[in-house]
């Protein structure tokens, strides 16, 4: 599950709430799932907790086990998501169909990032949480999200993740 924001004093978003409650309901139906909550935080200084043990709090007051949530508590961004995921989680296991949840307005950029990043042998299935006020305004900017993105893996064959996380490493020095 991508992390969909949060307020300067920890509160999660409109946006990040619909996500939680969209990838808890998608556990509770399939009782075998992990969860892995992604995100750290957007622009600024570090929180005192991520977005991704926002996100997992709440997933976990809805009954999902803690056992089945698992955190990636670095990225930023949405290339970050799926760069940090495949590395630390994903990474020599063998090709599977995943779940992606994420807003509506969100759902074609983070499908795009993710099958570059893992390449096309995985499933990767999007699950739309509820849109929300906040989504609606954040959708304005997505176009230009996408074309960025598109950009990050121009001339990168998919599932390179020698090639991907070259690129997304050095983009966080800058």
């Amino acid at each position: 599950m991508l992390g969909g924001g949060f307020s300067a004093n920890g509160e999660p978003s409109a946006s990040t709430v619909a996500r939680a409650r969209a990838a808890a309901h998608l556990a509770q139906k399939r009782p075998t799932l992990a969860v892995i909550a992604s995100g750290s935080h957007g622009d600024g200084p570090a929180p005192a907790k991520s977005e991704a043990a926002i996100i997992a709090d709440l997933i976990a007051a809805t009954g999902v086990p803690r056992d089945r949530l698992f955190l990636e508590e670095r990225s930023r961004d949405t290339i970050g998501n799926a760069v940090e995921v495949v590395a630390r989680y994903l990474r020599g296991v063998e090709a599977r169909p995943i779940y992606l949840v994420t807003s509506p307005f969100h759902l074609e950029r983070a499908l795009v990032t993710f099958r570059h990043v893992l390449g096309f042998e995985w499933q990767v299935q999007a699950v739309a949480a509820e849109d929300t006020d906040d989504d609606r305004k954040r959708a304005n900017s997505e176009t230009t999200y996408l074309q960025e993105t598109f950009a990050f893996f121009e001339g990168i064959r998919p599932g390179d993740m020698a090639a991907i996380d070259k690129k997304y490493r050095a983009r966080q020095v800058r």
